[in-house]
């Protein structure tokens, strides 16, 4: 499979491309427009990530492109 067409990412996969991305799970979630338990319960498995999500992920690594991560705005 390319990063096209899987649609799935497991807890493993999540924090290994955030961390490729230099992300953390705060950051990751601002990135991704989710809560910081939401990313948490990502990178836990307590939560499927969204395919649409996962993608998007994996496009920035396919496209060497840098995330811009949103301030956090309390």
């Amino acid at each position: 499979m390319n990063w096209q067409t899987d649609r799935a990412m497991t807890p493993r996969q999540f924090k290994l491309t955030i961390a490729r991305l230099r992300m953390t799970q705060a950051a990751a979630a601002r990135y991704l427009g989710v809560s910081e338990r939401t990313a948490h319960r990502y990178a836990n498995g307590e939560t499927k990530i969204q395919a649409a999500e996962a993608l998007l992920l994996r496009a920035l690594i396919h496209h060497h492109e840098e995330p811009h991560i949103p301030k956090w705005t309390g």
